[in-house]
């Protein structure tokens, strides 16, 4: 008799669509001082998650795509493309992760953000392209090594409606980092990270120069009248980042995560104005500094049966699409309580200080702002695939430059469609 084995390789293929509709209603879409109209929006939103489940090792791809319909604004209306990556492999002693992701997204939808510059005034094709490989190897039952490398770069399709706006700049900027972690006992470990990461960023503007008389521009004597002229905003940043902190778990239920700081930026930056399809230099400045500056992070979850909640706090240097750095300041909170088997109530309130980490004002134009949000929402799940989403939204901004803050109100109704598929494993 003859007897053979092998070891047998099963797969769980993952493949779940969804499918959901949103309405809403602006009473300040733009987040002006003193909105002009009232915006009802319509998003419809098909997606496919397809993937895989193994033993050792999973793969999921996302792939999203946004239709906003602005009724009564066609010329606002928008088609957004989401698609993302992400991979794990578990070893004995090692993991890796990968995440990456391609993203065509409204500026409206991202520049409030903490990477946008808060002016969401014009609508413009964002690009959005990151990567990001994580290693963590196991010295021993209680000590890791983690090291990651995360790239990011993001693109404003910069047509004729945004000739006299510099702040929807290009940018890209790349981190490398290291992280030691000692796991102290199975409810307290401790990490001590390291960080280093280049921020590259850059715009041009063209204007209209006017000269009412003749006037001396360097070596040249300019006529009386109107000139367009071109406008270059550029920064470079270097920033290494030293952090502290642990993680406690309370229970399976409760966790608390704290971390501290410093960092150290470097930073050269310039403005140039010219007249446009020349070299005559209108205006010319360049500055270059050395800044230190804290960081920190700090959160709090739980969940339960009841429902969960959430507390965190922040403080970070982010790119933005302001043209430079900016430092973010963020505080926010959630909860979450079940009313029912099919009911749950939820509150979520967050607030926003960036200031800008630049050293030469891009076109004396300052981005520091405040941006606060509250939403109570309620949820409904009508069947197992189906759920109802009501939502209300205040927000609150404020520039300092200006001292004035702008509000604006929405309500929200979503559809989401869910269907179950069974997984088949081969």
């Amino acid at each position: 008799m003859l007897l053979l084995s092998s070891n047998a390789y099963a797969l769980d293929w993952l493949f779940e669509p969804d499918f959901s509709f949103k309405e809403r209603y602006e009473d300040n879409l733009r987040m002006q001082i003193n909105p002009t109209r009232s915006n009802l929006i319509s998003t419809l939103s098909p997606g496919l998650m397809l993937g895989y489940l193994a033993d050792d090792n999973e793969l999921r791809t996302n792939f999203k795509w946004n239709e906003l319909i602005y009724h009564g604004q066609s010329e606002l209306d928008f088609s957004e493309k989401l698609a993302d990556i992400s991979h794990r492999y578990q070893a004995e002693r090692f993991k890796t992760d990968l995440a990456a992701q391609y993203a065509e997204q409204s500026s409206i939808n991202t520049q409030l953000d903490l990477t946008g510059s808060g002016d969401i005034q014009t609508q413009v094709a964002r690009t959005t392209r990151s990567i990001a490989p994580t290693v963590t190897y196991n010295l021993t039952e209680r000590n890791a090594l983690q090291f990651g490398y995360n790239y990011v770069d993001v693109a404003f399709d910069r047509k004729g409606n945004l000739q006299n706006n510099l702040s929807y700049s290009d940018y890209s900027n790349q981190q490398y980092s290291a992280t030691a972690i000692h796991t102290y006992s199975p409810r307290l470990s401790f990490n001590l990270s390291g960080s280093y990461s280049a921020f590259d960023s850059g715009s041009d503007s063209v204007s209209t120069l006017n000269f009412p008389n003749f006037t001396r521009v360097g070596n040249y004597l300019v006529a009386p009248g109107s000139y367009q002229t071109t406008s270059t905003f550029s920064q470079k940043s270097t920033t290494f980042n030293y952090q502290a902190g642990l993680q406690y778990a309370f229970s399976e239920q409760m966790q608390l995560s704290l971390s501290a700081g410093i960092r150290n930026t470097e930073t050269q930056s310039s403005f140039v104005r010219k007249f446009s399809g020349t070299d005559i230099e209108i205006a010319n400045s360049s500055q270059s500094s050395s800044k230190s500056g804290h960081v920190f992070s700090a959160s709090l979850n739980r969940i339960s049966e009841w429902g969960s909640f959430s507390l965190s706090a922040g403080q970070q240097l982010n790119p933005a699409s302001t043209g430079s750095q900016q430092q973010s300041t963020t505080f926010s909170a959630g909860a979450k309580y079940n009313l029912s088997e099919r009911w749950a109530a939820g509150i979520n309130a967050s607030y926003l200080m960036t200031e800008s980490a630049s050293t030469v004002n891009n076109n004396n134009v300052s981005n520091d702002r405040t941006y606060a949000t509250l939403s109570p929402n309620i949820r409904w799940r009508w069947t197992p695939e189906i759920n109802l989403d009501l939502s209300y939204t205040h927000r609150q901004q404020e520039y300092q430059s200006i001292g004035q803050t702008a509000i604006g109100n929405s309500v929200q109704l979503q559809f989401s469609y869910q269907p179950q598929i069974n997984r088949q494993v081969k």
